[in-house]
């Protein structure tokens, strides 16, 4: 089993990929394009991506380059997310000058980040940074305490995210569909017409074939300023009558509509 993940060793979404595949060879990945590109390629069986996080919501590159992809979810799960941060052996917080972070890490530690008045510096990657921490007593990063552990690294900070409840939603993506389970959930993209109720219409499909919406969001379309699409997930498998019948109207309502593949549903 061949496991892409974005991230290098030691980020979060490496940590989710040994949780699901603990015996894979894993292809640490500098963006989401790559971790993508490997699996629809066939270099890689299966990417593990984060798409949602329970603070700052849809990551939107991980949630776009899905829209755009011919692969399917296979599965989904949460890990809880606990950011430190992380500098040389010895520093003290009062010599950190600057602060690397992914994106979405400093995001997620905003609160802490703004009260410590540091120059911070999004990164591709919080464990991806190590080297420029080791090269300079100044730099700090933010990512999890197993950096600083094998990266001869200190832990300068623990829990410094803005909640202590901090989740992130992660997929399995492959190139093959997942089998019903009785228990799934199915993901799906749309666009609409710029008409007068379209969203209604479309939502009212829903409705008529009893099947219960659990997630629905915008993204915009960059192609085509001030234009949206929609990311809806739902419970329910493709095989199911009642989601068949619901993608076969969907398609007669919406001006685009993009699956993205049915899995088990996460309990709890």
């Amino acid at each position: 089993m061949r496991v892409a993940f974005q991230g290098a060793a030691g980020s979060f979404s490496e940590a989710m990929s040994r949780v699901w595949y603990p015996d894979a060879l894993r292809m640490a990945c500098r963006t989401f394009d790559d971790a993508f590109a490997r699996v629809e390629g066939g270099e890689a069986d299966a990417a593990v991506i984060p798409l949602e996080n329970s603070l700052t919501g849809r990551i939107g590159p991980a949630t776009e380059r899905l829209m755009a992809s011919p692969l399917h979810i296979m599965r989904e799960g949460t890990l809880k997310i606990e950011h430190c941060l992380i500098a040389q052996e010895g520093a003290c917080l009062e010599d950190i000058r600057r602060i690397y972070g992914h994106p979405e890490a400093l995001a997620q530690c905003r609160l802490y980040l703004e009260r410590l008045g540091r120059e911070t510096i999004s990164w591709w990657d919080g464990a991806g940074a190590v080297q420029e921490v080791r090269a300079d007593p100044s730099s700090a990063l933010v990512g999890n305490a197993g950096i600083a552990a094998s990266g001869g690294l200190a832990v300068l900070a623990h829990t410094i995210q803005d909640y202590t409840d901090n989740y992130t939603r992660f997929v399995a993506l492959s190139r093959e569909e997942a089998s019903p389970t009785g228990r799934d959930k199915t993901t799906i993209s749309f666009t609409l017409s710029h008409r007068p109720g379209s969203l209604v219409r479309a939502l009212a499909v829903f409705d008529a074939h009893g099947i219960n919406l659990t997630r629905l969001s915008s993204m915009p379309v960059r192609e085509e300023p001030w234009s949206y699409a929609f990311i809806a997930d739902f419970e329910g498998h493709a095989d199911d009558a009642p989601v068949k019948g619901a993608l076969s109207e969907l398609s007669e309502v919406c001006a685009k509509v993009r699956f993205h593949g049915s899995y088990p549903r996460m309990v709890g």
